[in-house]
């Protein structure tokens, strides 16, 4: 459901990997070793105690795709600066804003099932968190729902608004009808900030969290039904932490594996989908 060969592929052809995959025997820093165990998990290194050592992966570092390119190039400037020394990344540059922009495209089919298997048709659907699964026209193309997407940062939210707004104005092709929404619309401000959302809005029918630190206790009061969904792929999930860290947005905490024990859970291939329901307002 995800290609994720290709991420990997990203991953370790990355120039900060080509000095890791060197490395016979190592014994990081502290503040290191969140990057040393992405490529534990990987197979690239295997841990032993306190120190790391040359793993048994075999490397085939064949022909990139647009995604894996995207992932190199994230790896670098944003995944591998906060793993090494918690920097975090201010100004987008337009490379980085094409890399951020073509890895939500991994996440295309998990969009596509998720909305087709899970979602009823209709309603009004709170996004909270647009990166790095990228929710947006498929609910209003599949679903038919009205959409509003929450995002922390206003030049990640940039990256969705020109292609959303020319939605409506596609034409369908032979044969089909584009199914597109009458209403969208986005707000910038951190996850928590959901009472102005929903004093904007009113009550949300639907919540839509995908690997984000938002309080799904704040969503179940201004949503009837809140879908969390979470990857059990573990180096993915990690990059995805060190990617969201990086910018700045707000990743998933312990608090939130809390929240997610009482929640219904259904498997959606790799993924996980909590399911809340109920919790909203009538």
């Amino acid at each position: 459901m995800i290609p994720r060969d290709d991420i990997i592929l990203g991953i370790l052809s990355s120039p900060p990997a080509a000095l890791l995959l060197e490395i016979e025997e190592a014994k990081p820093m502290q503040r290191a070793r969140p990057l040393f165990d992405l490529f534990s998990e990987l197979g690239a290194l295997q841990k032993k105690g306190d120190k790391y050592k040359r793993g048994r992966l075999e490397i085939n570092l064949g022909e990139h795709s647009p995604i894996s390119d995207a992932v190199s190039e994230l790896f670098q400037h944003v995944a591998f600066p906060y793993l090494i020394s918690g920097r975090k990344v201010g100004r987008l540059t337009p490379d980085l804003q094409r890399a951020l922009y073509t890895y939500t495209s991994a996440y295309q089919a998990l969009r596509i099932a998720f909305t087709q298997d899970l979602l009823r048709y209709g309603g009004l659907t709170l996004v909270a968190g647009w990166f790095p699964c990228a929710f947006s026209s498929e609910l209003m193309s599949i679903a038919g729902r009205d959409v509003v997407i929450l995002e922390e940062r206003e030049d990640i939210v940039a990256l969705e608004m020109d292609r959303l707004s020319l939605i409506p104005l596609a034409p369908a092709p032979l044969g089909q009808e584009l199914a597109a929404a009458s209403f969208y619309a986005f707000e910038i401000a951190p996850l928590t900030n959901l009472d102005e959302v929903a004093e904007k809005y009113g009550k949300f029918n639907t919540a839509v969290v995908c690997g984000r630190g938002a309080d799904l206790d704040k969503l179940g009061k201004v949503a009837e039904e809140v879908y969390y969904i979470a990857t059990r792929d573990r180096p993915i999930a990690l990059l995805n932490n060190a990617l969201l860290n990086g910018l700045g947005l707000a990743a998933p905490s312990e608090e939130l594996e809390k929240t997610l024990r009482k929640a219904q859970r259904q498997e959606l291939g790799p993924f996980d989908v909590y399911i809340l329901r109920g919790t909203g307002p009538t």
